[in-house]
């Protein structure tokens, strides 16, 4: 949830990016295939024990992940498929990468999998909650961007498993914050 306060500020840059890819015909559902083409490309490095060179892929791969919804705004190409394929993605993206770094021994599988669950659920609530009728469940303190960010850092100084493990507790944390606001508002 905090990074999506610098969405405006960072409006205007991802969009002078992607003015050029306009002009190629790019669609936003390319850019979105592309993105996970490139956190698979950083999950197969992880298991291959490469974290610094996975963290510099996954940086690249959040760039042209935030690029796609404002490819799809700026062409006029916005889709609730478009919406769906890229959420569905960013789910594979995110269970591959943990994959990745559990295959690679870099974690243990069994905390990877607590990761992932407790990652999987902070989007299933939202979609589950809006579904009901809470309005946007934006909440809570470790958003996919939150837990990219730190297993990118966390992997640049070669310590990918300290990130897992935030991630869990961060993920879980989330969970829990975004399961009491969808009570408050949905009883």
């Amino acid at each position: 949830m905090a990074l999506n306060r610098y969405r405006p500020a960072v409006k205007g840059y991802l969009e002078a990016i992607v003015r050029p890819l306009a002009k190629t015909g790019l669609s936003p559902n390319h850019l979105t295939v592309i993105g996970l083409l490139i956190s698979l490309a950083g999950a197969y490095l992880f298991y291959r024990g490469e974290q610094f060179t996975a963290a510099l892929v996954l940086l690249f791969g959040s760039l042209v992940d935030a690029l796609d919804g404002t490819l799809a705004r700026l062409t006029g190409k916005t889709s609730r498929f478009g919406a769906f394929l890229d959420s569905t993605f960013d789910r594979i993206s995110d269970g591959a990468v943990l994959f990745g770094i559990a295959l690679g021994n870099l974690v243990d599988w069994k905390v990877a999998f607590i990761t992932f669950m407790g990652s999987y659920l902070v989007s299933y609530e939202r979609c589950r909650a809006e579904l009901a009728g809470s309005g946007t469940l934006a909440v809570g303190i470790a958003e996919r961007a939150e837990r990219l960010l730190i297993l990118i850092i966390t992997a640049l100084f070669g310590h990918v498993d300290y990130g897992v493990y935030i991630v869990a507790v961060l993920a879980w944390i989330t969970v829990f914050q975004r399961m009491w606001a969808a009570y408050q508002r949905l009883r």
